[in-house]
């Protein structure tokens, strides 16, 4: 769970658009002496089809559970590689607080089927 970061990037691919965004996932803690510290990790997800368009419609700082598979890359800068991950979304759920109940509380959205080739 985290929230979206900048709004999503379209992409035109030869599966039809694709869709980039990235969530941020907070993590907040206390150490022995009782120093708090935080951390932010950034994920960047891929999506397509309906679940793009249901994507692109999420702004910054939404609340959101991705599911999907989860995709190491590599780049190099400064002559240094770097390895991150990327996250192809299945399944993105928008988390509602204000909600009063647990059906209200998301709104959820899944890819179609895919094709057999």
């Amino acid at each position: 769970m985290g929230r979206k970061g900048k709004d999503a990037e379209k992409k035109f691919t030869s599966n039809g658009d694709d869709f980039n965004f990235s969530i941020a996932v907070n993590e907040q803690w206390e150490d022995k002496d009782g120093a708090e510290h935080k951390n932010t990790d950034w994920f960047q997800i891929q999506v397509w089809g309906p679940l793009a368009k249901f994507a692109a419609t999420l702004k910054a700082g939404t609340p959101v559970i991705v599911e999907g598979k989860i995709r190491p890359e590599t780049y190099t800068a400064d002559g240094v590689e770097h390895k991150t991950f990327s996250i192809k979304a299945d399944y993105i759920r928008k988390i509602d607080y204000s909600a009063t109940s647990e059906a209200s509380e998301s709104k959820t959205s899944k890819p179609a089927k895919k094709k057999a080739k």
